[in-house]
């Protein structure tokens, strides 16, 4: 019932997998499960595979109709939730939650999936915790969340936390090639951004990815050598990359209204399918956004997380940035590793408080200002 073709696209998540495979196996799925993990390491798609598994006639082959439709995002009894602007509304959850109480459609499962779980508002995480306490005998809940610590406990504490890890160059690279077709040499330079294959795939598509990013890996250099004011104008040009991000995705989407208004017209019956579009529209904004932040600050921590490695006597294969070697092993030497582990937590902490929506260019310039006073390591000090 648990094999099938669905989980041999996860690569990388031994564990997970055969954590949820057993449990089908064993006919002992949980009615709720927590995802929790980075972006782009295979949560959705484990979340499909999932659902192939308890709905596929042979248990997630992904050759039928059923796979097909379930990996396309178009099966009837697999529901994916977004949250609309910032957070996934309470009405949303009411909705679900009337689906939850009906019969599948058509398959013997319904599995609803809330991506980005965490940004569940109050009433919302209550209104969902009132049917994990009495869940249907047929639904599978699938919360995923890359911060799962924002999350309502009582939530946390009804689901089965699956969690998933970084993957290393080599699987990006094995995904890019197997499963998207990408060159070889083209896929091991995008494997190098970092465990994650969205943003791998990203940087295979954008022809400047590139050079953004090999202005990303100089930022801790600018820094050291530079002032606060160094610091301030790095922010400004990570915040103008993000900008040109977003107008360059609200130009396609205004092409895109357009041709729905050439097709459908503006007329009252079209109202409902236009919010729709809007709606995705917004969320697709700020998420460009997000993925821009998201990139700078990845590339930046590479430097650090290289340094630090190489200082605790890491191999040289194990590095991101190979080719900046000699010049992340001055960095090893030069600098306290308990700032270069605070340093790599700063980062993360100026990430998630981008993806809540904080002031972008005052975080940025707080955390640069941070990471141009690096202190010295004791033999450099002595």
């Amino acid at each position: 019932m648990g094999g099938g073709a669905m989980w041999e696209r996860l690569v990388g998540q031994e564990t997970a997998v055969a954590m949820l495979r057993g449990a089908i196996d064993a006919g002992r799925v949980g009615h709720a499960y927590l995802f929790a993990g980075p972006e782009g390491v295979g949560r959705e798609l484990a979340a499909r595979a999932l659902a192939a598994a308890l709905n596929c006639p042979e248990g997630g082959c992904g050759t039928c109709g059923v796979c097909a439709r379930i990996a396309r995002g178009a099966h009837p009894d697999v529901w994916e939730i977004h949250a609309q602007g910032e957070q996934i509304l309470v009405e949303q959850v009411r909705e679900v939650r009337q689906a939850a109480y009906r019969s599948p459609v058509e398959g013997r499962a319904k599995v609803f999936v809330l991506q980005a779980a965490h940004r569940l508002n109050p009433s919302a995480a209550n209104a969902l915790l009132k049917v994990l306490e009495e869940p249907p005998s047929d639904v599978v809940f699938v919360l995923v969340s890359g911060s799962p610590e924002d999350l309502l406990p009582t939530l946390v504490s009804r689901c089965r936390r699956v969690d998933f890890f970084p993957l290393g160059p080599g699987d990006v690279a094995r995904i890019l090639v197997e499963q998207h077709d990408a060159d070889p040499g083209e896929a091991e330079a995008a494997a190098r951004t970092g465990g994650n294959v969205a943003r791998a795939l990203l940087f295979l598509k954008d022809a400047s990815a590139a050079a953004r990013r090999a202005r990303h890996v100089e930022i801790p250099g600018r820094l050291v050598k530079g002032g606060p004011w160094d610091a301030v104008a790095i922010a400004a040009e990570i915040e103008a990359e993000a900008e040109a991000a977003r107008d360059a995705l609200a130009a396609r989407q205004k092409d895109e209204l357009a041709t729905y208004l050439d097709s459908f017209g503006d007329a009252r019956g079209t109202a409902t399918a236009r919010k729709r579009m809007e709606d995705r529209h917004k969320r697709e904004l700020r998420r460009a956004e997000t993925v821009a932040f998201d990139s700078a600050l990845a590339d930046v921590a590479s430097f650090y997380r290289d340094a630090l490695l190489l200082g605790a006597g890491a191999p040289p294969e194990v590095l991101v940035n190979a080719e900046m070697r000699d010049r992340l092993g001055r960095a090893a030497a030069a600098v306290d590793r308990a700032w270069l582990v605070k340093a790599l937590g700063a980062i993360e902490q100026t990430r998630r408080a981008l993806q809540r929506s904080a002031q972008p260019l005052l975080a940025l310039e707080a955390l640069f200002m941070m990471l141009g006073r690096p202190r010295a390591s004791k033999v450099a000090r002595a």
